[in-house]
């Protein structure tokens, strides 16, 4: 079991600092003169792991050295970020701060790339040199063909790196095609970032080392996702980074809006999001219409956040999806979730000692699905089932829910809901074994999921649902249902 912990620190918010206009009319270009923002859009990723923790003594003397360090990823280094990285500061945080007395933490271990505009790679030669200057240290850049030749074209002193210095690499990657970096996978997906925008430019979905694999999303500058991405690789992300230039969709951008970013923490069911990269400017363009009741202005990040807030609200999504406007020097921790015993196996738990699960059970599946299951006491019972995908709600009700009495917990029945002139449809839904590993650290199950009226099929799908949620599903059938001979 990896014992390992994971910070996502925000190096930088801001598009090229020369676009965001003048400081009289936007109050973002004023908040940024006030507060000394420099950096544009990065984040560090920041892993401790402890798989390959060893310790060796050195010949000279009997002292022994931990090879336990961080492990930095740094993504995107465009103006101001390096500057932004000697500030990292981990002491706050369990299992960091004993190394945060590192002289080296600010220096990354690789790079990943998203696409060669100036404000995101910038002081990459700046890093390199650095790194040159650093014997102890290696450095691997991550990036697609396309934005490697522009890259050296754009710094001719690249071309020799990979023949003459054997600390600092250029790795070509590939669309759609999962790798490795360092304790991190890594997948890139094709975006489009706008017809003035070079070609090559992705976005990046990692997993971070955990016991329960935390997936994070690097989201900047794309407007639209290539048509051969599978969306399923973006559902249930821990935490989404979005970089946007407006609030208001506007496409010459090349971003997406704020108003295009709640669409996608509700398709991608996010847990968290922060919003980077906003300017704001192009909203002005919706002050010519008088009817227009949204943002007609360059918010600074407090109004901006204000405005976000009471979307949510409005929309009925407060409390479910967190999306703040994001700072420069902010950390996002990856937690363990309830239940689960950080850095360690999973401690047995005796189940007559845990406190009942109640009447209703919301699972979150490992691809397509959210789906929340109440017993309501007061109509006899009745079985409530509602399934929510990207697009679709089921809205579902049903009478008499009960267990098979050969299939004790793994199996639940319940009949269609009579009417005035008709009966609803009936449920049937199983859990199965899967022979399929979602994540590498965690086992699937299967919930076969059949609604139908007769041979009429409502709803019918098999989702894929962690080992926690397939324990917890159980334990609510066990506990709220009866076993009956089944009679449908």
């Amino acid at each position: 079991m990896l014992e390992s912990q994971a910070i996502v620190r925000i190096n930088g918010v801001l598009p090229n600092i020369s676009t965001l206009g003048d400081e009289e009319k936007s109050e973002r270009a004023a908040e940024v003169k006030r507060t000394g923002m420099t950096a544009n859009t990065s984040c560090s990723i920041l892993v401790r792991d402890k798989k390959n923790t060893t310790t060796t003594t050195t010949t000279t003397s009997s002292s022994t050295t931990n090879n336990n360090k961080v492990f930095h990823l740094l993504v995107d280094v465009g103006e101001g970020v390096v500057k932004s990285l000697e500030k990292i500061d981990l002491s706050p945080y369990p299992g960091f701060n004993s190394l945060s007395s590192d002289t080296t933490i600010h220096l990354p271990d690789a790079i990943l790339i998203t696409h060669s505009h100036d404000d995101h790679v910038k002081e990459l030669p700046s890093i390199i040199s650095k790194i040159d200057h650093q014997s102890t240290r290696t450095l691997k850049i991550f990036c697609t063909k396309e934005c490697h030749d522009q890259l050296m074209d754009k710094f001719p002193e690249f071309s020799k790196i990979n023949n003459n210095n054997n600390r600092v690499s250029f790795n070509i990657i590939q669309h759609n095609g999962t790798f490795e970096v360092g304790p991190i996978s890594a997948i890139p997906i094709s975006v489009y970032h706008g017809d003035n925008s070079p070609p090559g430019s992705v976005i990046y979905i990692l997993k971070l080392p955990h016991k329960r694999r935390r997936k994070v999303i690097i989201g900047w500058d794309f407007l639209s996702l290539s048509d051969d991405v599978d969306e399923n690789l973006f559902w249930n992300p821990d935490l989404v980074i979005l970089g946007t230039q407006s609030y208001n969709p506007h496409p010459e951008t090349g971003l997406i809006s704020i108003s295009d970013a709640f669409e996608l923490v509700r398709r991608w069911n996010a847990k968290e999001c922060y919003i980077v990269h906003y300017r704001g400017l192009m909203d002005f363009k919706e002050a010519r219409n008088q009817w227009f009741r949204g943002p007609t202005k360059a918010m600074n990040s407090e109004e901006l956040q204000k405005i976000i807030d009471e979307n949510l609200r409005v929309t009925g999504r407060e409390g479910k999806f967190k999306i703040t406007v994001a700072q420069e020097g902010m950390m996002w921790a990856a937690k363990d979730q309830e239940g689960e015993v950080g850095g360690g196996e999973e401690e047995e738990k005796d189940l007559s000692q845990l406190s009942p699960i109640g009447s209703v059970l919301e699972i979150e599946s490992l691809q397509n699905y959210i789906l929340t299951i109440e017993k309501d006491a007061k109509n006899d019972g009745m079985l409530k089932l509602i399934i929510e995908d990207r697009i679709k709600r089921f809205d579902l009700r049903f009478i008499n829910p009960h267990m098979d009495t050969n299939n004790n917990n793994d199996i639940l029945y319940a009949q269609g809901e009579k009417g005035m002139l008709a009966k609803g449809p009936e449920l049937k839904m199983e859990i199965l074994p899967s022979q399929s590993l979602i994540r590498e650290e965690e086992e699937a199950s299967i919930l076969r999921v059949n609604v139908y009226k007769g041979k009429k099929t409502t709803f019918k799908d098999d989702i894929l649902i962690s080992k926690k949620d397939t324990e917890e599903l159980r334990r609510y059938i066990r506990e709220n249902f009866v076993a009956v001979p089944t009679t449908i």
